[in-house]
């Protein structure tokens, strides 16, 4: 594990059967709680757009509170996403066990999503940034909210746009969380997942290694000729049709304008520059991003944050205990059930969030 803050955690029994968290430290958790708490539905002001959220807060005083920022694609406030079955998303989930543990949560719907209505043209980088800060100051206006405790949190590509809101917020907010968040580029997280993907079917003898090879070498290309401002026609880079469909997404000249500076960003190489509080997250059982190359490449540039690997934990935080080879065998099977009616937060996660918040 990477070095670790010099941050007293309370060590107690976990209430839960998962497999505790565990830091160079030892187990990081706190006792469970059970603060009764309200969820009011919210709007605020961003680029001239009314953005709709939910606040999760415990009834009484001024806490210590949370910005949560979502991942990529078109995943709402509750990291829900028309893409994937179900709605028992994370983000509502993790709001509720935080104000039950004496936290606030801000939760709201990004651009073009939910009831976030934005023409897709104009996405911008930018755009993550601004309802961010929106959040934050709207929090601020709130009675339960210690304005001095204010945190921005990012899920996935959140964690990306959650960072470049702490460094434009600077000692104004206590610190960010990086929850699943990449270590590397968009894209090298994409290729990496895509060879993972090949691999497999590799082994099924759905291809064999020859074509594997020649797709992967056309796909990293096609990536690079993007990044550097070139037009990409998806049906010269790769030959399989539902590659080509993901990197339309992607190359699509409507929002490239987006897709360019997001996928080229590189979170390690300003993350020394935020100056308050870090906290890197990754499960242990995460598909998308990797705890060794993405969270330890994170720790490695942020050598004072506190870095969680939970060992019993998916891409979503949620409770995941089958071997990785199993579930590298089928990711759509594990993404389709993000959101199962079944699945529940992995409870050692929430309470070493909550221990760090805590501090």
């Amino acid at each position: 594990m990477s070095r670790l803050a010099g941050v007293a955690l309370a060590l107690v029994a976990c209430s839960s059967t998962a497999k505790p968290v565990t830091t160079e430290r030892g187990p990081v958790m706190i006792v469970a709680t059970d603060v009764a708490i309200a969820s009011d539905e919210v709007t605020f002001v961003a680029g001239g757009r009314t953005i709709p959220g939910t606040f999760v807060h415990p009834t009484s005083g001024k806490h210590r509170t949370v910005v949560l920022m979502a991942g990529s694609g078109p995943t709402d406030r509750n990291w829900g996403s028309p893409l994937l079955p179900g709605d028992n998303g994370s983000a509502k989930l993790l709001a509720e066990a935080l104000g039950h543990r004496g936290f606030a949560v801000l939760r709201f719907d990004k651009a073009a999503t939910g009831g976030n209505k934005i023409d897709l043209t104009k996405l911008a980088f930018d755009t993550y940034v601004d309802e961010g800060r929106a959040a934050l100051a709207f929090a601020r206006t709130r009675p339960e909210v210690d304005p001095t405790q204010l945190y921005i949190a990012g899920h996935s590509e959140g964690g990306i746009h959650a960072t470049r809101v702490a460094l434009a917020e600077g000692t104004q907010i206590a610190g960010l969380v990086l929850l699943s968040a990449p270590g590397r580029s968009m894209v090298d997280v994409m290729m990496s997942q895509l060879g993972n993907q090949f691999a497999g079917a590799v082994t099924a003898k759905a291809i064999d290694q020859a074509t594997a090879d020649r797709e992967l070498a056309s796909l990293k290309a096609g990536f690079v000729d993007f990044l550097a401002g070139k037009d990409v026609d998806p049906r010269t880079v790769s030959s399989i049709p539902a590659v080509q469909g993901l990197v339309a997404q992607l190359v699509n000249p409507a929002t490239a304008g987006l897709a360019r500076p997001l996928f080229g960003f590189d979170l390690a190489t300003v993350l020394g520059k935020v100056p308050t509080r870090v906290m890197i997250y990754n499960g242990a059982h995460d598909l998308q991003v990797d705890p060794e190359l993405d969270a330890r490449r994170l720790a490695a540039a942020r050598p004072d944050a506190l870095v969680v690997i939970a060992p019993e934990a998916n891409h979503v935080l949620k409770h995941e205990v089958r071997p990785i080879a199993e579930l590298r065998a089928d990711l759509a099977a594990v993404q389709a059930g993000y959101n199962a009616p079944d699945a529940t937060l992995d409870t050692a996660s929430v309470e070493a969030i909550a221990s760090w918040l805590a501090k």
